[in-house]
């Protein structure tokens, strides 16, 4: 059972790369934030880094998000399964895309509650990814 646990995760992580390399037209180049514990964000890091992303920030909690924000094209939230979930919210991701060009590309990948407010996903330069829309994705995989 442990060892379809680890599959079912792995392939998980390699679709939502995959879903995030199809949405910014490649990674290449690009640069990311994933936030949560070490543990949670390896997995992301080391498929990133294989995609040859320019930057790759890493951060246990968001407390620097809004000054990192303006750098990558990518986040995404990785926290611990246990909670107490730390939430991203809409205001610090609006302050940290004042000026944004480029598409912001999130993904929420909270297992209890959401870890990413909601209202981000109505920022006009955000696309927010959802536990239940990953939910929905997935739904026909797993």
């Amino acid at each position: 059972m442990q060892n379809v646990t680890a599959y079912r995760l792995a392939k998980a992580t390699e679709e939502i790369v995959s879903i995030a390399d199809a949405c910014l037209g490649g990674l290449r180049g690009r640069s990311a934030l994933l936030v949560g514990p070490a543990k949670e964000r390896q997995p992301f890091a080391h498929l990133l880094q294989q995609a040859e992303m320019k930057y790759l920030y890493e951060e246990d909690n968001p407390l620097r998000l809004s000054s990192i924000l303006p750098h990558v094209q990518l986040l995404i939230s990785v926290p611990a399964p246990e909670a107490p979930v730390p939430l991203l919210k809409a205001a610090s991701i609006a302050s940290g895309c004042i000026g944004r060009r480029a598409p912001l590309l999130i993904f929420d990948l909270s297992e209890a509650a959401p870890s990413v407010e909601d209202l981000a996903g109505l920022l006009p330069p955000v696309c927010l990814y959802t536990p239940e829309d990953l939910r929905r994705i997935f739904s026909g995989y797993f």
